[in-house]
């Protein structure tokens, strides 16, 4: 459910052709490699187009108490209700994952991340059959660079249906799980905020690349969630 009590949103026509567009020009990369899939969930490590240069910082690794505390920190807000400073310091936030997903994922990015190589990210995809509205869909990935932590979610309880002249479309986006589904319902926010690095320190250096809406990615300072506890390639 959205912060409001209500999904993040539909799926519109002009969606459903982009997304036909982004799977064509898919066809020639490198087959997924699959951690964890059944027919709710899946964890990818997929081939990153804009993993330029020297690439990400994988193979990465992470025990699953840290991956842990990484998605216990990821919180969303309703994008129209951000108020007070970049970090929204007055922004009613909502955990981005349930504790049950947390214990789930936190083993399976671990396990992505260790095997990723310099030219991939990791991705995930979720769903929770809600009562009332069906299906709701929370996907994205993350890679390291720079010893920074990218953490992108492109849908947080979407639903992925929307019917359209009485005609009733779906858009599976387990294969594209950065395609967001609603544009600008949602923003995307981390805690402790000490560790959080505002996009705008990094937009246009080396690993800051043009994802999706800025507002749907924060980077973490790794250095200093895990100041104890070093992160070794």
């Amino acid at each position: 459910m959205g912060i409001s009590g209500q999904p993040f949103g539909a799926v519109g026509l002009a969606v459903t052709l982009a997304a036909g567009v982004l799977l064509a020009a898919c066809v020639t990369e490198p087959a997924p490699i699959v951690i964890y899939e059944d027919k709710y969930d899946s964890v990818w490590i997929k081939y990153d187009p804009r993993a330029k240069g020297a690439g990400h910082d994988h193979p990465a690794s992470f025990t699953p108490e840290q991956m842990v505390k990484v998605l216990e920190g990821i919180l969303v807000a309703d994008r129209s209700q951000i108020v007070g400073t970049i970090k929204g310091d007055e922004t009613e936030w909502t955990p981005a994952f349930t504790p049950m997903q947390i214990r789930d994922l936190a083993s399976r990015l671990t396990e992505a991340l260790r095997k990723a190589s310099t030219r991939d990210l990791v991705t995930f995809y979720l769903t929770i059959l809600d009562r009332e509205h069906g299906k709701l869909v929370t996907s994205g990935g993350l890679f390291v660079r720079n010893e920074r932590l990218y953490f992108i979610l492109a849908n947080f309880r979407t639903m992925p249906s929307s019917k359209i002249y009485e005609t009733t479309y779906e858009i599976d986006v387990r294969d594209e799980p950065l395609l967001p589904m609603a544009r600008f319902q949602f923003a995307l926010g981390f805690r402790p905020k000490e560790v959080w690095i505002p996009n705008g320190q990094v937009r246009g250096k080396d690993g800051y690349e043009w994802y999706m809406d800025e507002s749907k990615m924060v980077i973490v300072d790794l250095k200093r969630l895990f100041p104890d506890k070093g992160l070794a390639r």
